[in-house]
């Protein structure tokens, strides 16, 4: 396994960021031909790093588009208006190998507004940022004065950080979460942990949850090893959309990646792989020397594998548990929530919609757009009438609502993945992102914390590298 040390070393020494180009190869070893099944962003970034290092590869791509879940949509929305209708944002730091690419193919950036001006829904009211750090606010959401105390000093999203904070330090390298001497941790759920810790039923409520508490404790090391907050407030997104980036890997890719072939088949040996597909109807082969799986677990554990992945590998890929969503948009005539001075950025405390925020502020037009995040099957109208309902100021002016719902998308119906089940994080973990023989996996839910397009990036690299040594 390689560690994030490794990452940047192994980055920094091929020139990342530095102008490379693709047709450069920096492999001195044996070229190779490599299979990426997939056209993610996972997907695309390893064909790319494969390339750039002088190997032969081809990309098989499902749908009729690159990217997966990250997906710009334009089509419907007047003046020029789009959103992100999956991968929505990234922070810094945080994402150290995206932002890699975000410099070397000179992409416009912009600071994102969805996390500013925010209001929440809480325990049946609804706070400001500075409500949720008022003394007195807090006490009476039935905080105990430990909490209260930590809470009007750091912001609300920060609140897993005083009780799990002082298990960061037992974590000597962010990939080998059993090297803690915490493997009793994946005993209890995180609730527990914080019931055993002395929180009030209030901070049990707010930070809980019913996943493995040593997950949990894991992925607050990780983020403390980098220097990244829980949730960061301020975030970033391309100008134009983040689909951006994908399309950048796929026009430096070019006949590289082939559309509209969905893998049905893979049969592996000791020295090479072969891939069966559907091309335009058609049945196919590919042969290569590698392969790396870059479509979700969904996906993979639908295709026949010949010889079989092992039982551990198996039953990991089989049972990777994720949510699936819904991004609802709503085009307004105007920005009317700036004329009330009023904000649209705004957390529900409910299972149907968690949130939504203006975006495409830097289009040209005196129109507005707000976006949410729910769950499947949320359709827009009922979208829209959530937000009606919540909505601190007086009216609005939407003129039109719209959603995707990935549990739709027969390629791309996973998002990110969920806490593991209690108990379960070694049948998981490292089980998820090692290879066998051939096969290597990428993709957000092969690295060790899953923010998307990061996770994506960082398990592709070590994908590449580990093909290219090989």
């Amino acid at each position: 396994m390689t560690d994030r040390r490794e990452f940047l070393w192994s980055l920094a020494a091929a020139g990342v960021g530095a102008g490379r180009q693709l047709t450069a190869p920096i492999s001195a070893g044996p070229k190779k031909q490599v299979i990426v099944a997939g056209g993610g962003i996972g997907g695309l970034c390893c064909a790319y790093e494969l390339v750039r290092r002088g190997h032969n590869v081809t990309v098989l791509e499902a749908s009729g588009i690159v990217g997966g879940h990250v997906r710009t949509v334009r089509d419907g929305l007047a003046d020029g208006l789009y959103f992100d209708a999956g991968a929505e944002h990234f922070t810094n730091p945080g994402y150290d190998l995206y932002w890699s690419y975000v410099k070397e193919f000179q992409l416009e950036y912009l600071r994102d507004v969805q996390r500013d001006n925010r209001f929440r829904s809480v325990a049946g009211g609804v706070y400001s940022d500075a409500d949720l750090s008022n003394p007195a606010v807090l006490k009476k959401l039935g905080f105990k004065q430990k909490e209260i105390d930590f809470l009007s000093q750091n912001p609300w999203q920060e609140r897993e950080s005083l009780y799990l904070t002082k298990y960061c330090s037992a974590f000597p390298d962010e990939y080998h979460p059993f090297s803690a001497g915490l493997d009793d941790l994946d005993k209890i759920s995180l609730t527990q942990l914080l019931e055993k810790e002395g929180a009030s039923p209030a901070y049990v409520e707010f930070a809980g949850g019913s996943g493995s508490a040593l997950h949990t404790v894991w992925h607050v090391a990780i983020l403390n090893k980098r220097g990244v907050p829980l949730s960061p407030n301020e975030v970033f997104r391309l100008k134009g959309g983040n689909s951006r980036l994908p399309d950048a890997f796929a026009e430096r890719l070019g006949e590289r990646v082939k559309l509209g072939c969905p893998v049905t088949a893979i049969r592996h040996g000791d020295s090479g792989v072969t891939v069966s597909y559907r091309e335009y109807g058609r049945n196919q082969e590919i042969s290569g020397d590698y392969l790396v799986c870059c479509m979700s677990a969904v996906m993979l554990r639908q295709i026949p594998i010949t010889p079989s992945l092992p039982e551990r590998k198996q039953w990991a890929v089989a049972n990777v548990p994720y949510y699936s969503s819904v991004r609802p948009a709503f085009q307004s005539r105007t920005k009317f929530w700036r004329d009330q001075k009023s904000s649209v950025n705004m957390e529900f405390d409910r299972s149907d919609l968690h949130y939504v925020w203006s975006t495409a502020e830097d289009v040209p037009t005196s129109r507005g757009l707000i976006i949410g995040t729910g769950s499947s099957g949320l359709t827009s109208d009922a979208a829209l009438a959530i937000f009606r309902a919540k909505y601190q100021g007086k009216g609005d002016t939407i003129e039109h609502a719209t959603a995707v719902d990935w549990s739709r998308d027969p390629w791309s119906m996973a998002c990110e993945t969920t806490s593991y089940r209690v108990g379960e994080l070694s049948r998981f973990w490292p089980a998820l992102m090692e290879p066998y023989k051939r096969i290597h996996f990428a993709g957000a839910y092969c690295d060790n914390l899953n923010w998307g397009q990061e996770a994506a990036t960082r398990s592709a690299n070590r994908v590449a590298i580990a093909i290219d040594k090989a």
